[in-house]
């Protein structure tokens, strides 16, 4: 019984997911009990999107190593140093200005692969991406956050990124060993319940990430209404631009591995930023940050249909 309710939580994974949402944004109280546990959350979460990925997908050639490493460089590098040149070229600062940058900063969110899992795409690839992006973030947020802040003197990135690495490493580890001696062949009734966990997970940890919004909402509906739509607007645009950049400059690759870059291009861990940059800094992007989560998290129902259509064209 139990496993057949997780596998309908599994057939039902978007559902939870606004679920999750609109329990951030009723209950926003949730948060200050589970951020203290979001450390146990990634580890779960992580470990049982891993537990769906057959332990061949993880063979990776040199090449195919190179690319992951000059997508991240790409995504991470490229991208935020171009934004920040050319809103410093129009004059365009604010809040929304840095919140821009700072989002072609991150890495990408842990809830990757199993939002890719969810729209029929390449976990493996957004976890090998996931994995690739945390470790050279240290890295490639120097120059980005420079740009910005004129000094990174008074903060680091490197020991949260290196701390949340480790965490992610862990968590794929140990489920790639599951996999390898344990459960070399998954049934599908078992794969289904697996899915309606992570399912679980991924509404759980939205709903730690979403206390900044509900009060802002009865204070400033129109400020939230603003934010809610550049947030829509980029997560969704960095999604298309990159998912198809990938799949025309790569007509070898299926579309679910080029859905899976979009995936990670427009979901980004701008939690990471929290931990790292003067409260000083972050407080006026908290609004900005809890709608970011929203597109994010309903990634699975608002892009559906244009991975799809990746898909069935590649």
């Amino acid at each position: 019984m139990i496993v057949r309710a997780l596998a309908a939580m599994g057939r039902h994974s978007r559902l939870l997911l606004v679920a999750g949402l609109l329990g951030g944004l009723a209950w926003p109280q949730a948060a200050g009990i589970l951020r203290p546990h979001l450390t146990e959350l990634i580890v779960a979460l992580l470990f049982f999107a891993a537990l769906q990925v057959d332990p061949r997908e993880y063979r990776l050639t040199r090449a195919g190593l190179a690319r992951d490493v000059a997508l991240v460089l790409v995504l991470q590098l490229l991208l935020p140093v171009l934004l920040a040149g050319a809103l410093h070229l129009i004059g365009w600062i604010g809040p929304a200005a840095t919140m821009l940058v700072l989002i072609g900063t991150a890495s990408t969110i842990s809830g990757s692969p199993p939002i890719a899992q969810m729209l029929g795409l390449s976990a493996s690839k957004a976890l090998r991406l996931l994995v690739a992006g945390t470790l050279l973030l240290p890295v490639t947020s120097l120059v980005p956050l420079r740009m910005l802040f004129g000094s990174v003197e008074d903060f680091s990135i490197i020991a949260p990124a290196l701390r949340l690495a480790a965490i992610i490493l862990v968590s794929a580890g140990g489920a790639w060993l599951v996999r390898t001696v344990i459960l070399p062949r998954m049934q599908p009734n078992a794969e289904q319940a697996v899915g309606g966990i992570t399912a679980l997970l991924l509404a759980v940890f939205v709903l730690a990430l979403m206390d900044a919004v509900q009060p802002a909402l009865f204070t400033d509906p129109w400020q939230v209404a603003a934010a809610l739509a550049f947030a829509f607007a980029v997560c969704v645009g960095l999604q298309v631009a990159a998912a198809l950049a990938y799949s025309r400059l790569t007509r070898s690759e299926d579309g679910s591995v080029a859905g899976a870059v979009g995936v990670v291009a427009g979901n980004r861990n701008i939690a990471l930023f929290l931990a790292a940059l003067p409260a000083s800094q972050m407080d006026p992007l908290m609004v900005l940050v809890g709608c970011y989560q929203i597109p994010m998290f309903l990634t699975p129902i608002v892009m559906g249909p244009f991975y799809r259509g990746l898909v069935g064209r590649a």
